[in-house]
């Protein structure tokens, strides 16, 4: 039987890749490709090689491919097409089969296209958080490159996405949305897998409300997450609360500012919560789909504040209107009784305060 192919861009698709390996029937082999988007992910590769998981475990160049060939561009998007088979061979870290029988991919990026152009099997798109719910990145009016005859083969070679909520998919695009595993923290032989993957450690001291930060100022957002961070500060006091930095932020702004102390959290939010016995850290974010992945992907229902609804920053779901609702159905069909919106900085405050035990506005 040909072998499936398996494509990583974040750790977010690994830990959903592994798991899918991990409970793949006896004899079904894959290669799996690790992109260098996300520093640090191909530093996993020696780790990934020695558990025998995967048939192969390939470095892949990516990211230099979007910075070169803007996707939204007519002529740059022509060129990376036409000479794919060049660049699919320079980005590659070894060679691939001549044939697979499926491959999985997490993003309409260019390295999937050029793998779309390659090979004609069936391709299914794995979940990547919020957008794989709500965005048609194959629409032909999204970008220059779905107007490409070749650019338009990954959409048309798409099966299905894999969903770890499909019930939650709003996308509009007419493909099937099928069931992804959750993983399961009943599995021993999972978390053992995946906690010598990453060489995991439990952390110590988290603090019992711990912020998700995202990464507005790397992608020079303007906004009041900050405010927002002294506002949960100040509402459970100083001791009592931290924040996960995001590693794209690169700085030390967060600790400078007094929000927070140094978090000793480096490793996925999503394996911490799959070794972490209650009780866990309440978890409060803007937007971070590292909020919603517990439940997703876990099935979770620890307590999360969700700070979208007083963030003024010009972001995704407020200009996406899908995203929106999505975020809505989310909220009213799926996120259980310990899962706050606030409106308002006061409601905010007074969430928080019962949360933590005070009991009063």
């Amino acid at each position: 039987m040909p072998k499936s192919l398996a494509l990583v861009n974040s750790v977010y698709h690994l830990l959903t890749v592994v798991n899918l390996q991990h409970l793949a029937p006896p004899g079904e082999e894959t290669d799996l490709l690790v992109s260098d988007i996300t520093p640090g992910l191909q530093d996993l590769i020696p780790r990934l090689g020695e558990t025998g998981l995967f048939a192969r475990v390939l470095p892949v160049g990516s990211k230099d491919l979007g910075e070169r060939f803007p996707m939204n561009q007519e002529g740059p998007a022509a060129r990376c097409l036409e000479e794919g088979e060049a660049h699919l061979r320079w980005a590659l870290g070894g060679e691939l089969e001549g044939e697979y029988r499926r491959v999985l991919f997490p993003n309409f990026d260019w390295l999937a296209r050029l793998l779309a152009c390659r090979y004609s099997c069936p391709f299914y798109w794995v979940e990547d958080g919020f957008s794989s719910y709500v965005i048609d990145f194959a629409r032909p009016d999204r970008a220059a490159v779905n107007r490409h005859p070749l650019g338009a083969r990954l959409g048309e070679r798409t099966e299905a996405a894999l969903l770890y909520e499909p019930r939650l998919a709003m996308r509009g695009d007419g493909r099937k949305n099928l069931p992804l595993p959750k993983l399961s923290r009943q599995d021993g032989a999972l978390r053992e897998l995946l906690n010598f993957v990453f060489a995991y450690h439990p952390p110590q001291d988290l603090p019992p409300f711990l912020f998700l930060e995202q990464s507005f100022r790397a992608e020079n957002i303007p906004g009041n997450d900050l405010e927002l961070m002294a506002q949960c500060q100040q509402a459970v006091g100083p001791g009592r609360f931290g924040v996960k930095p995001h590693p794209r932020n690169g700085d030390h702004l967060l600790q400078a500012l007094g929000l927070s102390r140094k978090v000793g959290l480096s490793v996925p939010w999503e394996l911490f919560l799959l070794n972490q016995e209650p009780p866990r850290p309440t978890v409060l974010t803007v937007c971070s789909n590292g909020a919603l992945s517990g439940r997703l992907c876990l099935g979770l229902e620890d307590d999360t504040v969700m700070l979208y609804k007083l963030y003024t920053g010009k972001v995704l779901w407020k200009e996406n209107q899908v995203l929106s609702r999505y975020l809505e159905a989310f909220r009213r069909q799926f996120a259980g009784r310990n899962y706050y919106v606030p409106e308002t900085v006061f409601e905010l405050r007074n969430v928080l305060k019962v949360l933590g035990g005070q009991y009063g506005g």
